[in-house]
């Protein structure tokens, strides 16, 4: 079960409305007062989701989540000077996930964690008070930038949620922020007039945001901030207008339009824990893999993997075809960043995703070329660093190669900060391969 962890404190108030949203789509919630984590009784590198929820911390004497932000920066944790930033850009490194909303949102504006273009968290942007000169409190509609990849919208078009803030108005001092800002589909959320458009008009837009902006991502897609409230609208029935709405439409479901992001992140670490296939036995060059004709036993008999794409046993492919499905609807921002590098032949060479090989799914392959291309959470980090994980990694990798193929994996961040070297890195690789190729022919 996903573990999301949820800081309160410091005039922090909207925690138990995060914990019913993880609990409601299927995590398992964790309150903790942010001193806990400060003094080291709590680690979030025990947890797949840290939560800043929604409040007034420490009043907003200095502005919406200024002092807290600079607590968390400055504020050393251990004798070797760290802080709990740094832990959670260790954390963001691991491939796991940041969720502020409202001032929670303000805390990752102000730390530089959104929208991180420079990627050495130094704040960008800002919010500051709302254009109406008042509080704000009242339901918007937001449409979803189709070009952000982030997991915690994925398959979100509109949704309707309240905004309750003084300080929501996003502004972005200069062209070039703003510019790059919209290129990486960062602006993730924008408040829509009634025609579903794009709008600075107020009561539409209820803060003035540039860029009519109501929530921002990272360029992982792994930090995620809003104004609105989307904890606040767990049910149909916390809609102000849910009589009339169910007087229309008695089948509509229960559930709140909110709860759809929550459902979305938790449904995404899930999907990336279902389990692989258990290593299979190493096997002979005299049993080779390939999928020709098949025996009634569901034994292969040896093909061409040039002219085949089947590149396992019926059997296995009974069992392996529906991880394949799942993973291509579920991809990482990693493997979805790279696959569209990689699709329509882009490096003139034919490639795969989720393809299976003898007992294993693999990211990506170009099969004549016997290349697998593999994206992990981090090469080092957390994941792979599990003694059990990498024994299964290195007798996966030994059987890949056995059966013929060059294996090349990256990072998470490299495929997400550095994409142009990764793809330098396979082109070479196949350049390479084709030149073996040319000097096995004339031999």
């Amino acid at each position: 079960m996903p573990k999301a962890l949820i800081l309160t404190g410091f005039g922090i108030n909207c925690e138990e409305e995060f914990a019913a949203a993880y609990r409601l789509a299927g995590a398992q919630a964790t309150i903790v007062h942010l001193n806990q984590v400060l003094h080291g009784q709590v680690s979030i590198h025990d947890f797949d989701i840290l939560n800043f929820p929604g409040g007034f911390s420490f009043g907003d004497d200095l502005g919406s989540g200024v002092v807290l932000a600079n607590k968390l920066r400055y504020r050393q944790t251990s004798a070797d000077g760290r802080t709990l930033l740094d832990d959670i850009r260790q954390f963001v490194a691991d491939g796991k996930f940041v969720l502020g909303i409202c001032n929670g949102f303000q805390v990752l504006v102000k730390l530089g964690l959104l929208p991180n273009l420079g990627g050495d968290v130094t704040p960008e942007v800002t919010l500051t008070h709302n254009a109406s000169g008042r509080y704000e409190d009242r339901w918007v509609t937001l449409r979803v930038n189709p070009a952000s990849r982030t997991p915690f919208l994925k398959g979100i078009d509109k949704l309707e949620v309240p905004v309750r803030h003084g300080e929501g108005r996003l502004v972005v001092p200069d062209a070039a922020t703003r510019a790059a800002i919209e290129a990486s589909g960062l602006n993730c959320l924008s408040y829509v007039d009634a025609n579903g458009d794009g709008t600075s008009e107020y009561p539409f837009n209820p803060n003035g945001a540039d860029l009519n902006c109501a929530g921002l991502t990272d360029p992982t897609g792994q930090v995620f901030g809003l104004m609105p409230h989307p904890e606040a609208f767990l049910a149909a029935y916390n809609h102000p207008d849910w009589a009339r709405r169910r007087r229309v439409n008695p089948a509509a479901s229960e559930e709140g339009e909110g709860l759809r992001i929550f459902r979305n992140i938790v449904e995404h670490i899930a999907q990336r824990r279902l389990p692989h296939p258990p290593a299979p036995p190493f096997l002979d060059a005299e049993h080779p893999v390939g999928r020709g004709s098949q025996t009634d036993s569901g034994s292969a008999t040896p093909t061409s993997i040039v002219d085949d794409v089947f590149t396992t046993t019926s059997a296995k492919w009974q069992v392996l075809k529906e991880y394949g499905r799942d993973m291509r609807k579920q991809p990482t921002p990693a493997e979805e960043v790279l696959w569209e590098a990689l699709r329509g032949q882009k490096l003139a060479v034919k490639f795969r995703r989720q393809h299976s090989i003898d007992s294993y799914i693999v990211d990506f392959v170009t099969i004549p070329n016997k290349l697998i291309v593999e994206v992990d959470g981090e090469v080092d980090g957390e994941v792979h660093a599990e003694i059990s994980q990498a024994e299964y990694d290195a007798g996966r990798t030994h059987t890949l190669r056995e059966l013929g193929y060059e294996v090349l994996r990256f990072g998470n961040d490299e495929v997400l900060n550095d994409l142009d070297k990764v793809l330098t890195t396979i082109e070479e690789h196949l350049t390479q391969t084709n030149q073996t190729k040319r000097l096995r022919a004339n031999s």
